[in-house]
């Protein structure tokens, strides 16, 4: 297992348990302690982990302070069963929209088995460019970058977003809750997902368990005017969800 291999793992596995020990953490890496310390070392560092008597804790920071490297550190393992699952929505030959965000891009790597062809529409630069590498029809909307996000965001994204109809669309969220609906940080990037859903068929939201129950500053849109998919939901969670949305359950890897 390589270097940051072997960091996400750990990393992975304190997310999970949020406390763990070393020993804990030695066996499932199958390292030393003195590695596992080493690579606990460099993560504390990036302000991800903490050192604490017995163990390590996972850190939780603001996700809008994140670069958009150490969002995709962030729940990976559930985000790529939820990115498996959502191209399981998809026939073949269809005119999609991937939004920016972290859990949308893990869809990127299914998406190049799809065939005949999707065509996708993003707003994200990153997104764009890894579709165009893997050959698959790409187009980006323009207007201004948002530089935390590599999103496309503004009214110029906005207006050639209404031009458009697509028939299916996969969204990512801050925050989504039974109260406050589809919320985001940021004014405009929740204008960009009210578009994209209300020009869409079909709208699914990729969400990891983290995202549920809370809310941000911006609603987006209503929790009925999409289908969400996610990992394994609490019975709490799915009583409540279901009430409301369409729900999609992925397996976790």
């Amino acid at each position: 297992m390589i270097v940051e291999e072997r960091k996400q793992r750990l990393l992975e596995i304190i997310q999970k348990r949020q406390f763990v020990s070393l020993q804990d953490l030695k066996r499932a890496t199958q390292t030393s302690i003195s590695t596992v310390r080493r690579d606990l070392v460099d993560l504390a560092a990036q302000g991800m982990v903490r050192r604490v008597h017995g163990g390590v804790e996972f850190m939780v920071r603001d996700r809008d302070q994140l670069t958009v490297k150490e969002r995709r550190t962030i729940y990976q393992a559930d985000k790529q069963a939820i990115a498996k699952r959502a191209a399981a929505q998809l026939k073949g030959g269809e005119m999609i929209f991937l939004d920016a965000g972290t859990t949308t891009g893990e869809l990127i790597a299914y998406l190049a088995g799809i065939k005949p062809a999707v065509t996708v529409v993003t707003n994200s630069v990153h997104h764009a460019a890894q579709l165009s590498d893997l050959m698959i029809p790409v187009m980006i909307i323009g207007g201004q970058v948002k530089q935390t996000t590599d999103a496309v965001i503004g009214a110029a994204a906005v207006n050639q977003i209404n031009h458009l109809v697509f028939q299916t669309s996969f969204i990512g969220a801050d925050s989504l809750s039974v109260e406050f609906g589809l919320t985001t940080p940021d004014l405009e990037e929740a204008a960009i997902k009210q578009a994209v859903v209300a020009r869409s068929k079909t709208s699914y939201v990729l969400a990891d368990a983290s995202k549920l129950a809370t809310a941000s500053f911006a609603k987006a849109v209503d929790l009925s005017q999409v289908t969400l998919i996610t990992t394994r939901l609490t019975a709490a969670q799915s009583q409540s969800l279901r009430a409301v949305m369409p729900v999609i359950e992925a397996e976790e890897n």
